[in-house]
């Protein structure tokens, strides 16, 4: 993600800063009836430029969880998140009226009427939850038999081909609703979903061929457009300082315990420097691809150095354990102004860097099974 921070839909899912109220004669009417939900009081955020989430209106639920809120209806479709106390549930703006019943011990399971877009948009975030579940458990399954006394690799192999396979699936299922949604923030938030998805060139040019086609030249399809531009390469990372085979700068960071971290400690070993943030989707939809990675190699005379341009720590360490990071977690906490940004030529993110035992650059900007390829040439 470039620093001007394009809008991308999917950052609705980690919850961002908010602004001014406003209510416009063009309105949409979300109803809502959380049963059991205790009472407070309810927002809707329109999700904006710059990652920003304004509050276009807000209300007190009733004793009995019944609640209404109004935004506006305009010739672009946006995505607006209910804002239920720590909970929230996600619309979109295609219908007048939209209806919202759910039971607050199992929000997940919200159900939507009134507003097509809103229930693909519930549909998709649903096929979203249950694969994230699935990896999960996957993962947890491979890392158990990995970690046996006991060689298992039948066991293994029949592990990793359910999760490539179930990856696989995904990968179809994702392309299939961004191709053919007739909403354009769930198409684009279905895309962002694809696996590896900078590195699949052809399904790129035709969704966003199909993108002009479907929704001309909306906000939305334009900032998606230069978010992909933005990556490519090595173009993320433009420093002189980071060529490969050059030595890595060497830094210090504080992790998220306030412990000095420096990138001589990792001496000795393969690491990679994986630049992100909590608020980036391009980010959070890479790092399950790193976490498999990390998890794949990390026996290995392998590891990862996080650094995050968060600036906020409640947000970062929330990203850390929901995306389940095990690795060494640090940041500055100042967003783009982070000093080791500017040390590395930092762009955009997600970016990396990988660093050989002798501290060499090794990789720039590896992804997916670019990075895993990698790295099984080099830990032969």
């Amino acid at each position: 993600m470039k620093k001007y921070s394009p809008f991308i839909i999917g950052c609705a899912l980690v919850g961002l800063g908010a602004c001014k109220n406003n209510k416009s004669e063009h309105s949409f009417n979300v109803q809502g009836n959380i049963s059991g939900m205790p009472k407070t009081v309810v927002y809707l955020e329109e999700i904006g430029l710059n990652n920003e989430l304004k509050i276009t209106d807000s209300a007190e639920s009733s004793a009995n969880g019944t609640f209404s809120l109004s935004g506006s209806i305009g010739k672009e479709q946006k995505m607006y998140r209910i804002k239920l106390g720590p909970k929230f549930i996600l619309v979109i703006n295609d219908q007048p009226e939209v209806k919202l019943k759910a039971d607050w011990k199992d929000i997940e399971n919200y159900t939507v009427s009134g507003s097509a877009g809103s229930a693909s948009l519930r549909n998709l975030v649903s096929k979203m939850y249950a694969y994230d579940k699935t990896f999960a458990a996957l993962h947890l399954a491979i890392d158990s038999i990995s970690a046996s006394p006991i060689k298992h690799d039948s066991l293994l192999l029949v592990a990793q081909s359910d999760f490539d396979g179930r990856m696989n699936d995904m990968r179809n299922y994702m392309k299939e609703y961004a191709d053919t949604s007739r909403f354009l923030p769930v198409a684009v938030l279905a895309a962002l979903r694809v696996e590896n998805l900078l590195n699949d060139q052809p399904f790129l040019e035709k969704f966003m061929v199909s993108l002009d086609k479907r929704f001309g030249n909306q906000t939305l399809v334009t900032d998606f457009k230069k978010l992909v531009s933005s990556f490519g390469g090595t173009t993320a990372v433009k420093n002189s300082n980071v060529k490969l085979n050059n030595p890595a700068p060497d830094f210090s960071i504080k992790d998220i315990n306030g412990h000095t971290v420096t990138l001589n400690k990792y001496k000795g070993k393969y690491l990679l420097i994986d630049f992100w943030a909590s608020w980036c989707p391009p980010c959070r939809a890479e790092n399950p691809n790193v976490v498999a990675t990390y998890n794949k190699f990390k026996d290995k005379n392998f590891d990862i150095l996080g650094i995050s341009l968060d600036d906020e720590k409640s947000k970062w360490s929330d990203a850390i354990k929901e995306d389940k990071i095990a690795w060494t977690q640090t940041s500055e906490l100042k967003g783009w102004k982070s000093s080791i940004v500017d040390l590395y030529g930092i762009e955009s993110i997600p970016s990396n860097v990988l660093i050989d035992p002798n501290g060499k650059v090794v990789g720039i900007n590896l992804m997916g099974e670019e990075l895993s390829s990698k790295l099984e040439e080099l830990l032969k």
